[in-house]
C-alpha cells in the first residue's frame, strides 16, 4: 500500500460561529501506480481531500500515511507533487525552461543534471525540449501552459502526482493532449495519479477507481469494470452509459454495473439480449 487515510476529518475555522466541516471520517487506501479520480458536487470536499493527501493542510482527526509513515508536520513530502487548479496563473518565470527549472534551482541542482531533468520533464508532457525551452510563457496556448505547469512538478520527480481540476478550462484538444501525457507518464514511470475533476467522461475509461464525495463523506467508490451493484452513487457524476447499466442491472442482474466505455456497454447489452433471445428459441 502506498498511501492510507485513516478516519480523516477536517473543519475550517473550528471553534468559531463560521465553523464548517469539510471532511468527515474519510478512510481510503491507495496502491502504487493507481489512477484515482475524486469527484463530487461543488462543496463536497474534493479539493480539501487532495490538499490533505498532499500534506498542505493537516487533519483535525485521523492521519495520512505515506509508505506507512505519517506525512511531515511541515511542507510537502518530497515524493509528492501537487498541481493546483489553474497552475498556469501561478507561474513565476518568463520562459518555459526557466519555469520548469525553478524548483530544481531552489534545491541547488545545476549544470547538466539540471538540463537533463528539465528536458525529461518537458518530454514527459509531450513538449519537445529544443522547441519549447526558450518559448515565452505568455505566447503558449492554455493547454501548453497547463502542460508546462505539470512539467515543473515532474522535474522534481514525484512518485505521486496530485492534480486539482487539471482539465478545467481546456478545449477538447488540450484535454486530450494533457490526459495522453499523464497516461504515458503513469505507464512509463509508474507514477501514481490522484486527480480531482468534474470532467468524468475523458478520464473514466483509464482510472482504476473513482471516489465520489458527498457532504464531506465518501458516498461511493466505483471501478470502470465492475460487476457488483453500485451503491449510494450520485448519477450526475458518472458517465451516461454507467447510469444506463446501473438501471438495467436492477432488472437484468447478469449485466455488469459498469464498463470503461460506452462502446463496451453497448456490446455487453447487445450480447446479453442476443443470448436471452437464443435461449427463448
Amino acid at each position: 500500500m502506498l498511501m492510507e487515510l485513516q478516519s480523516v476529518s477536517h473543519t475550517y475555522q473550528p471553534g468559531t460561529v463560521f465553523a464548517r466541516p469539510a471532511l468527515q471520517e474519510i478512510s481510503l487506501q491507495i496502491q502504487k501506480n493507481e489512477f484515482l479520480v475524486i469527484t463530487g458536487h461543488e462543496g463536497s470536499g474534493k479539493s480539501t481531500l487532495l490538499l490533505l493527501m498532499a500534506g498542505v493542510i493537516k487533519p483535525d482527526q485521523g492521519q495520512v500515511l505515506y509508505r506507512n509513515q505519517p506525512l511531515p508536520s511541515r511542507g510537502i513530502h518530497p515524493h509528492l507533487g501537487l498541481v493546483f487548479q489553474h497552475p498556469e496563473q501561478q507561474m513565476f518565470e518568463l520562459t518555459v525552461g526557466q519555469e520548469v527549472a525553478f524548483g530544481l534551482v531552489n534545491r541547488g541542482v545545476k549544470g547538466k543534471q539540471l538540463k537533463s531533468a528539465v528536458d525529461n520533464a518537458l518530454a514527459a508532457m509531450g513538449l519537445e525540449p529544443g522547441e519549447y525551452q526558450n518559448r515565452l510563457i505568455r505566447e503558449l496556448s492554455s493547454g501548453e501552459q497547463r502542460r508546462v505547469a505539470v512539467a515543473s512538478i515532474l522535474a522534481m520527480q514525484p512518485q505521486v502526482l496530485l492534480m486539482d481540476e487539471p482539465l478545467a478550462g481546456l478545449d477538447y484538444n488540450g484535454c486530450c493532449q494533457l490526459l495522453d501525457s499523464i497516461l504515458q507518464l503513469r505507464r512509463s514511470q509508474g507514477t501514481t495519479i490522484i486527480m480531482v475533476t468534474h470532467h468524468i467522461d475523458p478520464v473514466y475509461p483509464f482510472c482504476t477507481r473513482m471516489v465520489q464525495l458527498k457532504e464531506g463523506k465518501i458516498a461511493g467508490i466505483i471501478r470502470p469494470e465492475q460487476a457488483w451493484p453500485l451503491e449510494n452513487i450520485e448519477e450526475s457524476n458518472v458517465p451516461v452509459h454507467v447510469q444506463l447499466l446501473h438501471h438495467l442491472q436492477k432488472i437484468k442482474p447478469a449485466l455488469p454495473a459498469s464498463t470503461p466505455t460506452a462502446e463496451e456497454a453497448g456490446a455487453v447489452i447487445a450480447e446479453h439480449w442476443r443470448t436471452e433471445e437464443a435461449g427463448r428459441h
